[in-house]
């Protein structure tokens, strides 16, 4: 499987993103999170936010000053936004709520801990059907108690 890279970019208004990637799809994306995080605060002014351009060897999208969102990250929220993936932060609220380490939540789910690291570090998108099986695994566990 290639590696996945950015190939061009477009800053939109109101700190959204098109991005071509190198498997051919293009997707638009939400930067507006990134905004408040500390580095990023420059690309609260439009000017700044406009001149986004691809990171080297197309690894994410950067800006002057040694600002960058990868690839990864990019995909990831993406899809989230689209309906497609189980946000980051409810997974891992999912975990927490159950006191479950990486491993358990694996056994839980029957994935691989590999896996249940990407999702919490938010490397990878969480498809809805882990989210439907971590709405199934919470309600065996309430029916259990």
């Amino acid at each position: 499987m290639a590696l996945m890279t950015v190939t061009s970019v477009d800053a939109m208004p109101k700190a959204r993103l098109r991005v071509n990637l190198s498997t051919g799809r293009v997707i638009e994306v939400d930067v507006a999170q990134y905004l408040n995080a500390p580095g990023y605060e420059r690309l609260r002014k439009p000017a700044s936010f406009a001149k986004a351009d691809v990171a080297e060897w197309g690894h994410g999208v950067c800006w002057p000053g040694d600002i960058a969102i990868p690839v990864e990250a990019l995909y990831r929220l993406a899809k989230e936004q689209a309906g497609q993936a189980w946000p980051t932060h409810r997974f891992n609220a999912w975990m927490k709520r159950h006191g479950l380490s990486a491993a358990q939540a694996a056994k839980a789910l029957g994935l691989t801990r590999r896996t249940i690291l990407y999702y919490h570090t938010g490397a990878k998108p969480i498809p809805i059907y882990i989210a439907l099986a971590c709405e199934g695994w919470e309600h065996r566990q309430l029916k259990a108690a």
